[in-house]
């Protein structure tokens, strides 16, 4: 005699999620990725702002070197028109990100100007510091939109 057991028919094996379930899975992971989006493009620009002022220290150190080995500085090493850094200077920038220029002619302090100024064409102006200049005495700033940002060099 084959034995049935008719008390545990409510116990069905569920194979899988529900639309529900699914549903509920996907939100959560957009909210997620909601949150950490600008925050990883906030990282991006950031980033891309270190490593040029990082360049710009770079090309201030080759000019200060060209002053003592030769008498004069080597403005040269920057091309301002495309803002590119003389390959010797072993600058990383991306001339997409930023053009850097150096502006000559004051004299002390601000004899000359290392200038890097945030590009469109992959978003850099979207960065809080803005235009970022480094004066022979190495003092660093920041301006956007005519105005000074303060924290961008720390």
């Amino acid at each position: 005699m084959i034995r049935i057991n008719r008390c545990n028919k409510a116990k069905a094996q569920h194979l899988g999620m529900t639309l529900i379930e699914l549903l509920i899975a996907v939100a959560i992971i957009g909210i997620l990725a909601a949150i950490a989006y600008p925050s990883y493009q906030e990282h991006i620009l950031k980033s891309h702002r270190s490593a040029v002022m990082s360049d710009m220290v770079k090309i201030q150190l080759q000019l200060e070197q060209n002053r003592t080995q030769t008498g004069s500085y080597d403005y040269t090493i920057i091309d301002n028109s495309t803002g590119d850094c003389d390959a010797s200077v072993g600058c990383q920038n991306d001339t997409d990100r930023y053009k850097l220029s150096i502006i000559s002619g004051a004299s002390g302090i601000n004899l000359y100007t290392i200038k890097a100024t945030p590009q469109a064409k992959l978003g850099q102006t979207k960065d809080k510091c803005g235009t970022l200049s480094m004066n022979a005495g190495s003092v660093g700033s920041a301006e956007k939109n005519g105005t000074s940002v303060d924290g961008c060099w720390n």
